[in-house]
């Protein structure tokens, strides 16, 4: 893995099987607006030769028309997912950060569907990858329940465009506005589909559910990474979290990390993870000093199970219920290694309305585990 840390900008390059990964972190520098943020990502793509496969954003929804614009002259056509969700900077600026993560070194399919670019595959030497993004549903007139049942077939049919189904994914990211007001709900239509596909059988993907709107007024929008294997020493398992019991057992239905394990890396994506004990309740009510402690304590753990660190980390994301609250981040990141500038932290609900914050990681490493 190789890093490139400028003002406002972090990223790291991986290769594997082949190709070269990229992941690319924008974050405001001062009162500079989204055109500086856009133009950093642009040179990245530029100097690594690289295909956008998903581009992630966070930011006040007010800002997206003007962020649209200046991203078509940046980058003409858009042939990749664009994600766009309600996070307000925790300084107030109008773009909270934004994520890029691209390929260089191989081709790249893109999936139509609808006449918009859902989704990007590509290859390595070891496996078939797909990337989804800003799926959901085009009625959001329909009930909340109904628009989950869409987004979840419009990630069926981005699947199947790339060979795949639904037991291909390793990773969800489902982005709900009010989340608080109808979390359980969601997670009901989710679990009844993974039980009718089976999921619960095999395996259930990590994932994030975080609180924010977005500008096509959907009840939700998800991304998702899926992969298919093509040899042998290729899988994708489950990774326990040490410090806390399966989220199933509370009725969420999600593994609390997973890593995928080639011939020549080490993938590890920990899903959202917040102050809650091993018996699934909320902790340190309240403070949100000692929610941030606890929840890196619990992702460090994750890591450390697998043999890696904070220092393995190509993204991640902090969600903060009070913008206030963001300034206890910074001294414990630092104790635990944690590279700051490889976050976007945002201001959105976690799923309860005692967890005042999440965090979500990926990790890479380019060696195999035990």
């Amino acid at each position: 893995m190789t890093t490139a840390l400028e003002d406002g900008l972090h990223s790291v390059v991986g290769e594997h099987g082949g190709v070269r990964e990229v992941f690319a972190t924008a974050l405001p520098h001062g009162s500079e607006g989204s055109a500086p943020l856009l133009q950093r990502l642009h040179g990245v793509v530029t100097d690594s030769r690289s295909e956008i496969l998903e581009l992630r954003v966070f930011g006040a929804l007010e800002a997206f028309p003007s962020f649209a614009e200046t991203l078509r002259t940046l980058f003409g056509d858009i042939d990749w997912p664009l994600v766009f969700i309600q996070g307000e900077d925790c300084s107030g600026e109008d773009i909270a950060g934004i994520q890029l993560h691209g390929v260089a070194g191989t081709t790249v399919e893109t999936i139509i569907e609808d006449g918009r670019p859902i989704g990007r595959v590509f290859e390595d030497e070891f496996a078939r990858y797909c990337i989804l993004g800003n799926l959901h549903s085009f009625d959001s007139s329909r009930s909340r329940d109904r628009q989950t049942e869409d987004t979840f077939e419009l990630i069926g049919a981005g699947l199947a465009g790339a060979g795949m189904n639904l037991h291909s994914i390793v990773r969800t990211w489902f982005f709900l506005d009010d989340i608080l007001g109808w979390y359980q709900a969601f997670n009901q239509v989710r679990s009844d589909l993974y039980s009718k596909e089976g999921l619960f059988d095999r395996y259930l993907p990590a994932s994030t559910g975080i609180g924010g709107s977005n500008p096509q007024n959907a009840a939700v929008v998800a991304s998702v990474f899926a992969m298919q294997a093509k040899e042998e020493g290729v899988s994708v398992h489950e990774i326990p979290s040490p410090l806390q019991c399966p989220s199933m057992d509370y009725g969420s239905s999600f593994s609390r990390a997973a890593e995928v394990t080639t011939p020549d890396s080490r993938s590890i994506f920990v899903s959202g993870t917040a102050s809650i004990d091993p018996d699934g309740a909320s902790v340190h009510l309240g403070d949100v000093n000692a929610q941030v402690a606890h929840t890196l304590e619990i992702v460090e753990a994750i890591l450390r199970s697998r043999g890696m660190d904070f220092s393995d980390v190509t993204r991640g994301n902090a969600y903060f219920k009070n913008s206030a609250g963001a300034v206890s981040l910074k001294n414990h990141a630092l104790r635990h290694g944690l590279p700051v500038s490889r976050l976007v932290v945002s201001q959105n609900d976690v799923c309860r309305e005692d967890l005042l914050f999440e965090l979500e990681i990926d990790a890479k490493r380019a060696d195999r585990g035990s």
